[in-house]
């Protein structure tokens, strides 16, 4: 333990590759290829990104559409109005729920695209310059 007067002493944490010489940095491309731990981390990264999207959607279908037979069974007014002969139930679960789905989709499928494009993007960038300090 050192005493109250004496100066502390500084730490400095850095990452492991960053005192390698660059012969022996690897791009995220061959840790992913070789199977190593930043290999697994980089995929990992990948993976819990997509299946956030994935729950996201998962979400926001249980929330809106899945409540709507809940909604309509509690709230007989609306379970029993009518758009001309059509029952509201019909229009909003037959039709209106479409437009809802198709930009869900719409919105999951550009989120998983940009996250892949970002993977691909780390995965082909080379690897980092020396720089010195």
């Amino acid at each position: 333990m050192s005493h109250p007067d004496q100066p502390r002493h500084r730490v400095r944490i850095t990452s492991p590759m960053a005192g390698a010489p660059a012969h022996q940095r690897r791009s995220a491309r061959e840790e992913i290829d070789e199977s190593t731990a930043m290999g697994e981390v980089y995929v990992r990264s990948l993976v819990r990104a997509q299946l956030r999207a994935a729950l996201v959607v998962i979400g926001a279908v249980t929330l809106t559409i899945g409540a709507l037979p809940l909604l309509f069974w509690h709230a007989a007014p609306l379970r029993e109005a009518t758009v001309g002969p059509v029952p509201l139930v019909w229009l909003v679960l037959g039709v209106g729920v479409y437009p809802w789905v198709w930009w869900l989709g719409h919105s999951f499928v550009q989120r998983v695209e940009r996250n892949e494009a970002r993977f691909a993007a780390l995965v082909d960038s080379p690897t980092e310059p020396d720089i010195d300090p």
